[in-house]
């Protein structure tokens, strides 16, 4: 028999638990926070999704790593691609709720590129749920090579990790519509060359994207979250002869809530193509596609988690694992 003792700790225990999930409002529409992690691209200000709704709290603080994987190798009369590299980015994201209509939000990234660790882990993941495995077969484990060359001339040669301080970016939100079922929200978003001097690191150029977030709630059970942009890029430092001045993008979140505190997301980010005169797919459009979720913790304290695949192929990373961790309510 259990004694008097064990049965209050257990009943205070159970109480902490109902407190928490009671305390928790269903979550909102609110979309992962991933985008294309293709490494030629990573330093580009291709926004990643912004919440439709501000913060219920004044600030609002995430810490979200992206961890991506590319194996690729294609040529034509032309040129010749070979990507073999792995990707890390912690990006640190501070919202300030100004009053009830304005917002700014800072987004800090530090990244590394490099040869990696997951070839191994990646290559038994395809096998088990029989994904393709393009050039990863040919590509030696855990080697960095990042090589572009046209006519035989080479353009881009990397073959050393390279990892610091990447461009910052900073974002003006203004809450549009809020309701208990709806938001929406429109921001300007700047990106800041302040990144170590790599063309992984930085762009060496100012870029600015206006970009319009909305999301609606069904019920109780489903949502459903999406955003436009569009990206006005300056001249960089790669590939500036075959850059285009403007690129659109987007993103698609469906969300199913479990319970209270458990939502399950299926997620789509697409974006038109930075580069031009180039019939390699790794410079075409994108499309990607997350599952994952987000676990509330906390009232205040969320847990995201997620894998993302490439749905066209070969047209960014192979895949992509994201962990993340964010203090901070939603309205």
């Amino acid at each position: 028999m259990m004694s008097a003792s064990a049965r209050s700790s257990c009943l205070r225990v159970s109480l902490l638990v109902a407190a928490v999930l009671v305390g928790i409002n269903a979550a909102k529409a609110e979309p992962l926070p991933t985008g294309d992690q293709n490494p030629l691209l990573a330093a580009r200000g291709i926004p990643l999704p912004l919440p439709a709704r501000a913060s219920a709290d004044d600030w609002r603080l995430s810490a979200d790593l992206n961890w991506a994987s590319t194996a690729l190798a294609r040529d034509n009369a032309q040129e010749l691609l070979v990507v073999d590299a792995e990707s890390r980015e912690l990006r640190l994201t501070l919202e300030r709720r100004v009053d009830d209509r304005w917002s700014i939000n800072v987004q800090l990234p530090f990244r590394e590129l490099s040869g990696g660790s997951l070839d191994s882990f990646i290559d038994n993941w395809h096998d088990v749920f029989g994904l393709p495995e393009g050039a990863r077969p040919m590509q030696p484990h855990d080697r960095l090579r990042v090589h572009y060359s046209r006519d035989g001339v080479p353009v881009i040669e990397e073959g050393h990790s390279q990892s610091g301080l990447a461009d910052a970016s900073a974002a003006i939100g203004y809450r549009l519509l809020s309701t208990s079922d709806s938001a929406v929200r429109a921001a300007i978003s700047i990106d800041l060359p302040i990144g170590e001097e790599h063309w992984s690191l930085t762009s060496d150029a100012l870029e600015i994207s206006a970009l319009i977030a909305a999301e609606h709630r069904f019920n109780d059970k489903w949502s459903l979250y999406g955003q436009g942009a569009i990206t006005w890029l300056d001249e960089g430092q790669l590939l500036p002869a075959q850059q285009r001045s403007a690129v659109w993008s987007g993103h698609a979140a469906l969300g199913w809530h479990a319970t209270r505190a458990v939502e399950f997301i299926a997620q789509v980010n697409a974006h038109t193509r930075v580069f031009d005169d180039s019939d390699l797919d790794f410079f075409r459009e994108a499309v990607v596609l997350t599952l994952g979720g987000r676990v509330a913790i906390t009232p205040s304290w969320s847990l995201n988690i997620g894998v993302s695949e490439d749905i066209a192929v070969e047209q960014s990373p192979d895949v992509v694992f994201l962990v993340g961790l964010t203090r901070g309510r939603t309205r």
